[in-house]
């Protein structure tokens, strides 16, 4: 018997160890080390269980760089105070770690819950990996679109971030508890206001399943209003208890609102019911016509037509039906479209049915449309043969209430039937109408868009403001407030409408786990009624310059609109100056006397704004400098040296290194730019950008002669060029059509590196030139655009940056590059490196060096040796271009941008482009990024036999030394990254992630990333 009865104990411990379950099984992180420049976070999973029983331990996987002292919680899936509370002990330095509970805690079946552990550095991480369930018998992860939940430790963390795994899980066992399940009367539809049709009935059973009486059950509304009756039952014989829902009302409510309903039993658990109360009919429908008729009523052209009108509302509301004037002689079908005021799928199709003859027509909408206040849209309705029509009766706006036509020159729109109209004439009145409910409206009052450091709360609170369909404030109305992007939390997520319709919360802003995100988007929603949005920046805890420079007012009055053709123009006595020293400014009118103003500025993202003004000059008094002297008749080299100063710019110690714009302004109002740069030269910033000065001067026409014969007076082309010259495409408006500028691509990779808070300063070719310690600064060399002309020592001393024992990586987003080898000279007046020589095909004059092509015999330097590519084409159209072609898509500079071989990118590739060339320099280990058919006009013809100069190349490669290499084969590539001021727009989030895991692979990373945007 003693043995018989240890056997059956036996027996009865491995069967519990058997019914013992975990969520997670064999599954182990991407990222088993990942951290937040050492941020704490709350991580948790969603997960429910089919059986009800006991959750009896808590674990997690722990990071090997992660220390301190770790809390397990279990929390109900709405938060409020944890369930269970555990510290671990005894931990080992990584991996999975278990804690049993001091009590075990019940859970019901089919109910979402929350296991959570907090991170106090480290923590491990697969992305995605919770968007599907995870299923382990009873047990599963929960699969809404919002799982793998953060926030800041020992609170409940309610943020999620492609639906991120932190493997958080717990050990669960399925056993007899006493239960509460639902019975019937759940997901029920009424109007509001009124009770539904059926109660609400739960069934309350002991541990070993049986019905239990006595049992009080209480009931509570817990969202959506209303009321329940009973609030306190006691479960019968069949252990049941009932109550009845009264929906609640919103006034001015249009859209279904959902209730919520609560019902617990002490001790046992607790489950939710939810209801749907529409809203109660509304009688304040409004038209936009009341009395007027068409002059016209039964008019032809015989050809069918889509008729429509452009119209508003002042507040927001539903279109509940589409009505129309119908031509006496009109037969047909004829279907109602509500459209987006720029077209593209309709938002609303309704066919008329029970058409009388003629006069106004109107069908009720399938379901209503809702529409925003102050937004523009179309309502339209096929004509078959015959409409009506009053010339010029929308050209004034035709208002009635909230409703009003819109008065934008062209409104009465046609187009073919079932066509989004786009057409116009004499603002036509065609009789096309809507039937509009009025509703209340959810306004932000205050604290938009504002900025504060991670993890602190924003200055001023979050304001919103519901008003009744008259105006009126509308108090009492329920308010949330949630964090719908990024990371953070409300101090109240629910707030009732004060008296004036007010109701506010306070953010606290957060980051991303391994994502880090500057927006933060709080939805305040009135419910019912309607959202609005909130965005906030999250500031970086080490906040670099770019990122603090950019929080600076912008504007956009650096830019030419009224262009000189000779009235001022002006050069640089440097192309850069370090911050807190001078450089002088030397400007010339054509009529003395005239005076004219300087204004600084600088350019980067500002909001979109693109520059900030940093200094003016006040007025000055203008004179005719001399006229360009020529230098040297043999080479054609012309220059102003003599010309005298005309202003003096004290740089600031503050200011921050970038690309500069000084804009002269004449008293005509003709304007002209001066390029400069504003170097750091005791910066360490990641990225070393370098602007093609040397590209911008051998193009330079000023003097009539530049080294392009197509641009050279009489096709005679200059071997020397001075920079004691203004440049033509900055002062002159007949050299606008010149590819090579600042601000033709250069100015948009700035755009976008400030657009992210890349940490980065910035230099001219000539400073690479005289200074190779420069290089030695940074982790990443950038050459963008069009950067065509090297020196011998700028590309000696950029190879040795490659080469060197702490490498440099370069990023070439050009193409073109280093293709001309040039050598400085010093100016007339003595001044170092003020004349540049190249002599390309006649380079057997030049008495100093080869300064013919860098890939000729003379020089044998071929630029793939560098770049991994070289030139091979282009065609001269400056906004067109070539799809970008992907291959190797499984490289991880195509990590998360779900591209496959094939797939394209819209016209990236162009002016000039690169390709890989089979001379013998290719590095090792070339990986070749993208076959992108091209077809050039003049294509290189130096290359090697059997050259297809029909594909461009993007490259990568890793030198010897471990520095890492790209080209994208293309000048023009940035434009998806920024396509500011860019005709045909190609800016494309696969192509801002393709540069994001370049850069980050070479060791910058965003600190401001966009949204949607993976750093890895």
């Amino acid at each position: 018997m003693t043995n018989q009865h240890d056997f059956s104990e036996q027996e009865m411990l491995m069967a519990q160890a058997q019914t013992q379950q975990t969520v997670f099984t064999n599954q182990v992180p991407s990222n088993p080390n990942a951290s937040d420049s050492g941020t704490s976070y709350e991580l948790g999973m969603n997960f429910r269980s089919t059986s009800a029983g006991q959750i009896t331990a808590i674990r997690y996987w722990k990071a090997p760089s992660e220390t301190g002292s770790h809390v397990g919680k279990i929390w109900a899936a709405t938060g409020g105070t944890p369930l269970a509370t555990v510290t671990f002990t005894n931990e080992t330095a990584s991996g999975w770690q278990q804690q049993a509970l001091n009590t075990p805690v019940n859970i019901q079946a089919n109910t979402t819950y929350v296991v959570s552990v907090n991170s106090n550095s480290y923590f491990s991480l697969t992305y995605d990996q919770l968007a599907t369930p995870i299923v382990n018998g009873v047990l599963s992860s929960v699969a809404d679109g919002n799982n793998g939940a953060f926030g800041s430790p020992n609170n409940f963390p309610n943020n999620s971030f492609r639906n991120s795994n932190y493997f958080r899980d717990l050990v669960f066992t399925a056993n007899g508890i006493p239960t509460i399940a639902k019975v019937s009367g759940d997901n029920q539809t009424g109007t509001a206001g009124t009770a539904l049709s059926n109660p609400l009935v739960v069934e309350v059973k002991d541990a070993s399943g049986n019905a239990q009486s006595a049992v009080t059950v209480n009931f509570a509304v817990t969202s959506g209003g209303g009321s329940v009756s009973p609030t306190s039952a006691v479960t019968n014989a069949s252990g049941q208890a009932s109550t009845v829902l009264t929906l609640g009302t919103t006034p001015g409510a249009i859209n279904p609102v959902t209730n919520t309903v609560s019902a617990t039993a002490s001790s046992i658990g607790s489950l939710t019911f939810t209801a749907t109360a529409n809203p109660a009919g509304q009688t304040n429908n409004q038209t936009v016509f009341t009395n007027q008729a068409p002059t016209n009523p039964d008019a032809t052209d015989s050809t069918s037509y889509e008729l429509g009108m452009k119209f508003r509302s002042a507040n927001g509301g539903q279109i509940t039906g589409i009505r129309f004037w119908k031509a006496a002689s009109e037969t047909g079908t004829h279907i109602g479209k509500i459209w987006a005021a720029t077209g593209g799928i309709p938002l609303a199709t309704v066919t008329f049915a029970n058409e009388t003859a003629s006069g106004w027509q109107e069908q009720l909408l399938d379901a209503p449309l809702t529409i925003n206040s102050g937004t523009t849209y179309v309502v339209s309705v096929n004509a078959n043969s015959h409409f009506v029509l009053s010339y010029g009766g929308l050209a004034s706006s035709i208002t009635n209430g909230d409703l009003s036509s819109v008065a934008d020159g062209s409104n009465g729109v046609y187009g073919s039937i079932n066509s989004f109209p786009t057409s116009s004439y004499q603002n036509s009145n065609y009789f096309r109408d809507i039937v509009f409910l009025v509703a209340s409206g959810i306004v932000k009052v205050s604290g938009d868009n504002q900025s504060a450091t991670v993890g602190t709360t924003l200055p001023n609170p979050l304001v919103v403001k519901v008003r009744a369909s008259g105006g009126n404030s509308q108090s009492g109305v329920t308010v949330n407030f949630e964090v719908t992007t990024g990371g953070g939390s409300v101090s109240s997520t629910s707030v009732l409408t004060d008296a004036n319709g007010q109701a506010s919360t306070n953010l606290t802003v957060g980051a991303i786990p391994s994502g880090p995100n500057n927006a933060v988007i709080v939805t305040a929603t009135a419910v019912g009624i309607g959202s609005v949005t909130f965005s906030a920046k999250a500031s970086p805890v080490n906040a670099n310059a770019i990122y603090l420079e950019n929080q600076r007012s912008g504007t956009t009055n650096w830019k030419l609109t009224n262009q000189a053709i000779n009235e001022i123009a002006g050069y640089a006595t440097a192309t850069s100056v370090n911050k807190g020293g001078s450089i002088d400014f030397k400007v010339s009118v054509a009529q003395a006397g005239t005076p004219f103003t300087i204004d600084v500025y600088r350019l980067g993202y500002y909001g979109g704004q693109g520059g900030r003004l940093m200094l003016s000059s006040g007025t000055l008094n203008g004179v005719t400098q001399p006229a360009l002297t020529l230098r040297d008749p043999n080479t054609r080299l012309y220059d102003g040296s003599n010309w005298t100063t005309s202003y003096t710019l004290a740089v600031g110690s503050d200011w921050v290194s970038g690309l500069y714009i000084a804009k002269l302004t004449h008293q005509s109002g003709k304007q002209a730019h001066i390029w400069f740069v504003v170097r750091h030269d005791a910066s360490t910033s990641n990225i070393l950008f370098q602007s093609s000065f040397t590209t911008f001067l051998a193009y330079n026409k000023m003097s009539n002669h530049s080294t392009y014969g197509y641009n050279s007076l009489g096709g005679q082309t200059a071997s020397k060029v001075s920079y004691d010259v203004p440049f033509a495409a900055a002062s002159n408006l007949i050299a606008t059509d010149e590819f090579n500028t600042m601000l033709q691509y250069e100015y948009n990779m700035v755009r976008w590196l400030e657009s992210q808070s890349y940490d980065v300063s910035y230099v001219t070719n000539i400073d690479v030139h005289t200074n190779s310690q420069l290089l030695q600064q940074h982790k990443v060399f950038l050459s963008v655009g069009h950067d065509e002309y090297w020196s011998l020592e700028e590309r000696i001393n950029i190879e040795q940056a490659r080469d060197g024992s702490q490498p440099v990586n370069i990023a070439f987003f050009t193409a073109n590059t280093a293709f001309w080898r040039v050598r400085f000279e010093n100016s007339n007046s003595g001044q170092p490196n003020r004349v540049m020589a190249c002599y390309k095909e006649n380079w057997s004059q030049d008495p100093v060096a080869q300064t013919n092509k860098f890939r000729s015999p003379q020089n044998n330097k071929p630029e793939n040796a560098l770049l991994g590519v070289m030139y091979t084409g282009a065609r001269s159209n400056r906004f067109g271009g070539y799809d970008f072609v992907v291959t190797n898509s499984s490289d991880p500079y195509y990590a998360n941008t779900n591209l496959s071989n094939g797939d394209t990118l819209s016209m990236l590739v162009g002016f000039e482009w690169d390709a890989v060339i089979n001379n013998g320099s290719t590095p090792n280990g070339l990986v070749v990024l993208s076959e992108s058919p091209v077809e050039p006009v003049g294509a290189d013809q130096d290359l090697p036999s059997g050259t297809n100069y029909f594909i461009s190349n993007a490259v990568r490669y890793t030198a010897a030394s471990g520095a890492k290499v790209f080209a994208t084969g293309s000048i023009q590539w940035m434009w998806g990254l920024d396509s500011y001021d860019i005709q045909t727009p190609r800016e494309d989030i696969r192509v801002k992630q393709i540069a994001v895991n370049v850069l980050a692979d070479m060791g910058a990373k965003p600190q401001t990333p966009d949204a949607n945007i993976i750093v890895p």
